[in-house]
């Protein structure tokens, strides 16, 4: 009994020097504000901002449907497991054991027996297990930073995929309505080339730009059937069980979305929480390499009969409290150099993280410039159709009237056919840019996540990693 006594005693006082993981400056030295931001608040569903019923059915579908998905969360589940097998250690474990002996001409009759009950537990005495357990921890928040990484992912490119169906319909449509615009000119110029009015290299070049639509068309023909198939692959289904897929026209670019300033607001982003968890796992892994240098003490308990006769095997009862004391004392230095292998895991981490809210800064500012500059070569391009449409209805009646040449007026047929497509182009690439913004953004957590086993078991809440008061 002073003997126990001892030991715990020996026990208390040694737990008051456990190892504790560092305190990390995790905030990181960036610009206060980004350059550009609007006034209107940024809903988790960011696509619901463009206002397409087509475009929320089929992202819905997507995050119910979609494989990377279901294998993300599977790993989210994994790691949840490995907590719950870091966190028993904390605790003792209890086993039950049974042993019979019988002779082969006598089966059925049992020579001797033993039952007994045995547990051990390992004492934290340096914060091991703790370090232990903190690691597991991070790396569920990893994985489910991950998972949101994901699905975030899964919305933009289904978004993107989306819209680029919609300029794909547009653009049938408007090669359709050129093709009988050119063919109708091409008319006109067959009956004056029988009125002696033009040559036959006119009718050659309105016949090579008939053709050059029919060819571009087959090109928009084979990007629709490919937006389609990227459609299915997203939302996770065969093409043919895709929604009904509408005609309808690419939406005006929403109002720039409020951000905030760059540490509240992109501190949420799922990179930057799992490089955040990265770091703080690296950080325990290294305090546990640490305490691994360290006396470990072990207490094992067991309780136990053992009889030849199993009639009497429940007569008496022998128990016995064993405490095992390891001392690493020559080891090459393996133990030493895993504790320096931790600290180059921890740096590189820290250096992962820090290039992290870089990167993210960088892609928030990159849509903001491009949005910019995009913005301006839609308006621009607008303008110039217009400007070209003007010139070719001139140019056509100048040239019926005999007063300019056919080479003018094919220029600015072929102008003005150009910048039709241009500007289908130009809005789908601002509208594009603006998803990309929004997923920047997007912290990841979707109403939209309706896997109820998911919602029930793990916490999808992300981690404040710098408080907004300082």
């Amino acid at each position: 009994m002073h003997l126990m006594l001892r030991v715990f005693c020996s026990v208390f006082l040694l737990c008051s020097c456990s190892i504790q993981t560092k305190k990390l400056d995790v905030t990181p030295d960036i610009e206060s504000s980004f350059i550009d931001e609007g006034q209107v608040e940024l809903a988790s569903n960011w696509w619901a901002a463009f206002n397409d019923d087509k475009l929320n059915e089929l992202i819905e579908l997507g995050l119910k449907n979609n494989q990377s998905l279901t294998s993300s969360l599977a790993r989210v589940k994994s790691a949840s497991a490995g907590l719950t097998v870091s966190q028993s250690d904390k605790y003792p474990d209890l086993n039950l054991s049974a042993t019979s002996r019988n002779d082969f001409d006598d089966f059925d009759r049992a020579e001797s027996a033993s039952l007994g009950l045995t547990s051990s537990w390992e004492l934290d005495l340096w914060g091991r297990i703790a370090s232990l357990e903190q690691r597991a921890v991070w790396d569920v928040v990893a994985k489910q930073a991950l998972y949101k990484a994901r699905a975030n992912a899964v919305a933009g490119s289904i978004a993107k995929a989306w819209f680029g169906w919609i300029a794909a319909t547009d653009k049938q449509r408007l090669f359709a309505d050129q093709y009988k615009r050119t063919n109708s000119a091409l008319k006109v110029i067959n009956r004056r080339f029988a009125l002696g009015k033009n040559s036959i290299t006119d009718i050659w070049q309105q016949q090579r730009l008939l053709e050059s639509i029919v060819a571009q068309q087959a090109v928009n023909d084979a990007r629709l059937a490919i937006f389609t198939k990227q459609l299915a692959l997203w939302v996770g289904v065969k093409s043919s069980q895709l929604p009904e897929l509408t005609q309808s026209s690419l939406p005006t670019v929403p109002p720039l979305p409020s951000m905030g300033l760059p540490l509240s607001t992109l501190q949420y982003r799922p990179d930057i929480q799992e490089a955040y968890a990265q770091l703080q796992a690296s950080n325990a892994a290294m305090a546990a390499a640490v305490t691994d240098r360290f006396p470990r003490i072990t207490l094992r308990a067991s309780y136990s009969t053992n009889k030849t006769n199993v009639q009497d095997l429940f007569d008496d009862w022998s128990g016995s409290l064993i405490s095992s004391l390891v001392l690493p004392l020559f080891d090459a230095g393996a133990k030493k150099a895993v504790v320096k292998q931790r600290e180059y895991a921890l740096e590189a981490s820290f250096a992962d993280y820090k290039q992290t809210w870089l990167d993210a800064i960088y892609a928030v500012e990159s849509s903001l410039i491009t949005e910019q500059q995009l913005a301006k070569v839609a308006s621009n391009i607008d303008l110039q159709m217009t400007l070209a449409k003007k010139s070719e209805r001139v140019i056509s009646s100048k040239y019926l009237n005999g007063k300019a040449s056919y080479l003018t007026l094919l220029k600015a047929q072929e102008t003005s056919l150009n910048l039709e497509r241009q500007v289908v182009d130009a809005q789908k690439e601002l509208i594009n840019n603006r998803v990309s913004l929004y997923r920047e953004l997007s912290h990841g957590n979707f109403t939209l996540l309706t896997n109820e086993e998911a919602q029930e078991s793990i916490d999808f809440s992300a981690k404040t990693i710098i408080d907004e008061n300082t």
